[in-house]
C-alpha cells in the first residue's frame, strides 16, 4: 500500500476473484464511498483513507477465512454464504460496525408501532449482506430465504421482533398453531392467484425483507433509507392483507420496443411508466443480451394489483371480492391499452409493435419471485421513442381509449398482439383478418368489410379497399386449405393487415367513437357515407 501526503492510500494488497465477483456495493457501504468509487478500489484505482484501508483489508481476510473453511466442508457456495450472516459483533453485523467506523450513517427508525420499530431495525442491520452477490444469484437471500431467516434468528433482538409479530392483531388471524418456536407458529393461507402456502413465524420477516428488497430494486434507487421505507410499504401491505382486505400489491410489466428517451419517469393514468437504468437492467432482465438493449429499447410499467388471501377458517373459501377476480381482466386490459396508444399515437411512422415480455407481482408472503415471461413480439431494430413531443398526443389518445366503450373489439386487440406474435405463420394471419372483422362487428356480413373500410377511411381508400377484398379472398383460401404461400408472402399478407387495422382504429375512435361497440356498427358505419353518426 502506497501513502501520498495527504494520508490517501492506494491498496495494493491482492483482492481475491471470488471476492471481486461478490460485488462493488457491498465495498461501497462498508466503506462508506460511492458506488464507482467501489469499483475503482476493486481495480486497485481508488484512493482510500487508513482507516478503510483497514477495513478493507479485514474484509478480504474475513472472506479468506470463510472460504478457507467452506473449502474444507467441501461444499464451497452453500457453507460459505450461510455463515456470512453470522458475523457478529456487540450484537451487530460487523458491515454495519465497517460502515459506522468509516464515518458512515446507518438508517433512523422512527416507526410509531413497536413491529414497525423491530422490524425496520431488523432490515437496517441486515441490508448490507443484500448487497452481496452469491454466485449467479444477484444477492445472497435470493431464493435462499433460509440463510435469511437464520441470520434474523441470531440477532440480539430476534424474540422481540417473533413477539411483536404474535402480538400484532393484523397476523394473529393468520396464525392457527401458536408453538414454543417460531417454526411451531404458523397457519396456512390460499391467495387469490390460486396458490396455496404456510406463512410461519420463522419465515415471516425474511419474506417481508426479500420482497422488499425485490420492490426497490425493481423501483431503481438503492440506499438502506429506501429499502427500509420499502419494507414499512410492504408491512402494510401485508397488515392489510391478513386483516382481510383487498390490498393493491405492487405489479410491474416490462414492454419493449418503446425508449422512453427525455425523462426517467412518467405518471399516466395506468401507473408510471419508468426507463430501464443499469441498475434496474442488471437485477430485471439479468441476461447481458438484453441489458444493454433495453435503455434504448423498452421501458417499464408500475401499477397496482388486487390482491387478498384467505386464512383459518376461510381457507377454502372461493368467494372472492369483485375487485380480486377481475385483476387479471385488468392488467391485461392495461397492457393492451398501451399497446394501443403507442400505435395510435406514432401511426404515420409504421411503428413496431409495442408489447409485454414480463410481468412481476410482488406480494409479502411468497418466498420465490413471482416474474414471469410473457410469449411476445419480435424484438424492432427501430424502437418508437418517447419524446416529450408526443406527451400530449399520448395523454389524448389514452384518455379516449378510457372515455370510449372498447368492450366490443376486445377480440381484436388480443388478436393483434397474437399475429404481431407469430406474422410469419397462417395462424398469425387468420388472427389479423378476424381482428379486422371484430373491428366492425363483422359476422355472416364479412364480406361488407371492404366498403366499410373505404367508408370509414375515406379519401385515398382505394388501396385500403383492395386490401380488404384481397384479405377477404386469403381468408376464404386458408379455410378452403388452398393457401401455398411461403412464411414470407404470409409475413408481408399480416403485416399489411395488421396496418390497415390500427388504421381502422385510428379513424373508428376519431370518427365513430359512441359506436366503436355497437353491434350494427358495420352497417352504420356504411350508412353514414363519411357523416358524423348521432349517439
Amino acid at each position: 500500500m502506497f501513502v501520498d501526503a495527504g494520508g490517501v492510500m492506494s491498496f495494493k494488497e491482492p483482492i481475491p476473484n471470488f471476492v471481486k465477483a461478490m460485488g462493488h456495493r457491498v465495498v461501497s457501504y462498508i466503506l462508506n464511498i460511492s458506488e464507482a468509487e467501489a469499483r475503482h478500489v476493486l481495480q486497485h484505482q481508488g484512493k482510500l483513507s487508513a482507516k478503510q484501508v483497514e477495513t478493507l483489508t479485514s474484509y478480504v481476510q474475513l472472506c479468506r477465512q470463510m472460504r478457507a473453511v467452506a473449502v474444507s466442508q467441501g461444499d464451497i457456495e452453500q457453507s460459505f454464504f450461510h455463515r456470512l450472516p453470522h458475523v457478529l459483533q456487540n450484537g451487530q453485523h460487523i458491515f454495519s460496525v465497517w460502515r459506522r467506523q468509516n464515518g458512515g450513517e446507518t438508517p433512523m427508525v422512527s416507526a410509531s408501532d413497536p413491529l414497525a420499530r423491530s422490524l425496520a431495525g431488523v432490515a437496517a442491520e441486515l441490508y448490507p449482506l443484500f448487497l452481496v452477490k452469491a454466485g449467479a444469484r444477484p444477492h445472497l437471500f435470493y431464493r435462499a430465504s433460509g440463510y435469511l431467516s437464520a441470520a434474523i434468528s441470531h440477532l440480539p433482538g430476534n424474540k422481540t421482533l417473533y413477539r411483536h409479530f404474535i402480538e400484532d392483531r393484523s397476523f394473529e388471524r393468520v396464525f392457527e398453531v401458536i408453538g414454543n418456536e417460531p417454526s411451531e407458529t404458523y397457519g396456512h393461507y390460499v391467495d387469490s392467484k390460486g396458490k396455496r402456502g404456510v406463512i410461519s413465524l420463522s419465515s415471516l420477516p425474511a419474506a417481508l425483507l426479500i420482497n422488499s428488497y425485490d420492490l426497490m430494486r425493481v423501483r431503481g434507487p438503492i440506499s438502506a433509507d429506501v429499502f427500509v421505507s420499502t419494507v414499512l410499504e410492504m408491512l402494510e401491505i401485508a397488515r392489510s392483507v391478513a386483516d382481510g382486505e383487498v390490498a393493491q400489491i405492487p405489479l410491474f410489466v416490462g414492454f419493449r420496443n418503446a425508449a422512453l428517451v427525455d425523462f426517467d419517469e412518467l405518471e399516466t393514468k395506468w401507473g408510471t411508466l419508468r426507463r430501464y437504468t443499469p441498475s434496474i437492467a442488471e437485477y430485471v432482465l439479468q441476461l447481458p443480451s438484453q441489458m444493454a438493449k433495453r435503455k434504448d429499447s423498452g421501458f417499464m410499467l408500475e401499477s397496482g394489483y388486487a390482491y387478498a388471501i384467505n386464512s383459518g377458517d376461510l381457507l377454502d373459501d372461493d368467494d372472492w371480492p369483485s375487485e380480486v377476480l377481475e385483476a387479471e381482466s385488468e392488467k391485461v386490459s392495461t397492457e393492451l391499452n398501451i399497446t394501443l396508444c403507442m400505435s395510435m399515437c406514432f401511426l404515420n411512422d409504421a411503428p413496431p409493435f409495442v408489447a409485454p415480455e414480463w410481468a412481476w407481482h410482488i406480494d409479502p408472503f411468497s418466498l420465490e419471485g413471482a416474474k414471469t415471461a410473457v410469449d411476445t413480439v419480435t424484438e424492432a431494430e427501430e424502437p418508437i421513442c418517447i419524446t416529450n413531443n408526443v406527451l400530449d398526443e399520448l395523454e389524448n389518445w389514452s384518455l379516449l381509449l378510457e372515455d370510449t366503450d372498447s368492450t366490443g373489439i376486445r377480440l381484436a386487440f388480443t388478436r393483434l398482439f397474437s399475429a404481431a406474435r407469430q406474422p410469419d405463420r397462417l395462424d398469425g394471419l387468420l388472427d389479423a383478418i378476424l381482428a379486422l372483422r371484430n373491428i366492425f362487428g363483422a359476422g355472416k356480413n364479412a364480406d361488407d368489410v371492404p366498403v366499410a373500410v373505404g367508408e370509414l377511411i375515406s379519401g385515398h381508400a382505394s388501396e385500403a379497399i383492395e386490401l380488404a377484398e384481397n384479405l377477404s379472398d386469403d381468408w376464404n383460401q386458408i379455410l378452403s386449405g388452398e393457401a401455398w404461400w411461403d412464411n414470407e408472402e404470409i409475413r408481408e399478407k399480416t403485416l399489411a393487415c395488421i396496418s390497415l387495422c390500427l388504421t381502422c382504429l385510428h379513424h373508428l375512435y376519431l370518427k365513430y367513437p359512441t359506436i366503436v361497440s355497437d353491434p350494427e356498427r358495420l352497417k352504420r358505419i356504411i350508412a353514414a357515407n363519411g357523416k358524423s353518426i348521432a349517439c
